[in-house]
């Protein structure tokens, strides 16, 4: 039997730098901060299995998300491989959908972000996926975040009734 889940709540990335992280989502994205959690507690540390562990947490909401960009800052940060490719096994990237790639590509250029790879891009094949473009940029820490505009929706025979 399958667990029963209500919904997606947050996707987690862990810095060693949480105010530059949290800006440039603000910056970037227009994120806002819901909450900050210390988190110094003896139950946190043994929920996340690091005896001793502290930390400080922002939640963000992008507008036009429903799930919350959870930010943590460790007191004591175990080493990590930042940068990783995107074939790279594990969490690889979280994913924005944008009404204009163009426009997103644009402002990104006007800041200075640059993005990975040739993006944007606008896939041919499959025929599920054709017409959707997409870029990849990097945030400060490395971690990719990835713009997606769907395809157009295909327009319906004069007539047809929804």
């Amino acid at each position: 039997m399958a667990i029963q889940t209500e919904a997606l709540l947050h996707v987690a990335l862990v810095t060693d730098q949480l105010d530059r992280m949290e800006a440039f989502y603000q910056d970037v994205f227009g994120a806002r901060t819901l909450k900050r959690l210390d988190l110094d507690s003896e139950r946190f540390a043994a929920g996340v299995g690091v005896p001793g562990a502290t930390a400080v947490t922002v939640h963000l909401l992008v507008p036009g998300a429903e799930v919350v960009l959870e930010l943590t800052q460790y007191r004591a940060v175990h080493p990590a491989a930042p940068g990783a490719p995107a074939n790279a096994a594990g969490w690889r990237h979280i994913a924005f959908r944008v009404p204009d790639l163009a426009a997103a590509a644009k402002e990104l250029a006007g800041r200075g972000v640059p993005v990975v790879g040739e993006g944007p891009v606008v896939v041919d094949r499959p025929a599920a996926a054709a017409g959707t473009g997409f870029l990849y940029l990097r945030d400060p820490d490395g971690n990719i975040v990835e713009l997606i505009q769907p395809p157009a929706p295909a327009p319906t025979p004069e007539g047809d009734q929804a």
